[in-house]
């Protein structure tokens, strides 16, 4: 039951991005508080694409840690992809493959690909 109101909030904030009741946001910031990994996934994604609330990497980046650490692998991916890039965190190639590895062996189809390319071309490991 929690998983379907964390995606059915993740909806209503993708779906109306700077609409969403302020209500809504703080639920949300209260499940994450107290420790749900999906709302802290969810709550960073609005934080990265500033749905409802203003756009922070570096916040973004704080929940999809404290998701990732439970094991969400969106969350692992996500990560991975802030340390690739340097969104909301020094950019870090051995750091990224770290969370798109976890994510992957999760069976994340996203990681994988981008953990396979990071072997391609030897980012943050060795080739």
């Amino acid at each position: 039951m929690t998983r379907i109101f964390s995606i059915l909030i993740a909806v209503l904030f993708l779906s109306v991005g700077q609409t969403a009741s302020a209500q809504d946001s703080s639920e949300l910031l209260k499940k994450a508080q107290d420790g749900d990994a999906e709302a802290q996934f969810y709550l960073g994604v609005a934080y990265s694409n500033g749905e409802g609330v203003e756009q922070d990497y570096a916040v973004a980046v704080k929940w999809w840690r404290l998701a990732a650490e439970q094991g969400i692998a969106d969350a692992q991916h996500n990560l991975g992809v802030a340390y690739d890039f340097g969104k909301g965190v020094e950019q870090d190639y051995a750091e990224s493959v770290k969370w798109y590895r976890l994510a992957a062996e999760q069976g994340d189809a996203d990681a994988q690909y981008n953990l396979g390319v990071a072997y391609y071309i030897g980012k943050g490991v060795e080739q």
